[in-house]
């Protein structure tokens, strides 16, 4: 189920999902500086104006740039199967009334015959 790009609620859609990816990695920074602040390392573990760590910041797992786009990309993601799940879910619904719809004037149909 996808969005087309020239649909009507695709720029809102788009937005919404700019916000997301931008609050999920401010709520990234946020926690991740705490932690710095919590363990007596101060801001020795947080990303500089230039977005680049500083010298003991950066594990072995990866640098700050590496966990904040793995990060970004989970949202994402997140955000995406979470909008393909409501789209099939309403799709699934629509079906649903169509064919209870179908059903009950179908039956309504037959009772009058017999009438």
């Amino acid at each position: 189920m996808h969005i087309h790009p020239s649909s009507p609620n695709s720029s809102q859609s788009e937005d919404d999902a700019a916000t997301k990816i931008q609050a999920g990695f401010r709520g990234y920074r946020v926690r991740k500086q705490m932690r710095g602040q919590g363990s007596g390392k101060g801001t020795a573990t947080t990303p500089s104006v230039a977005g680049t760590a500083t010298g003991s910041s950066a594990s072995s797992s990866g640098t700050v740039e590496d966990k904040s786009a793995t990060k970004i990309q989970a949202n994402v993601r997140g955000f995406l199967v979470r909008k393909k799940q409501k789209m099939a879910t309403e799709a699934a619904t629509k079906i649903q009334a169509s064919f209870r719809g179908f059903k009950t004037r179908k039956e309504l149909k037959s009772t009058k015959k017999d009438k």
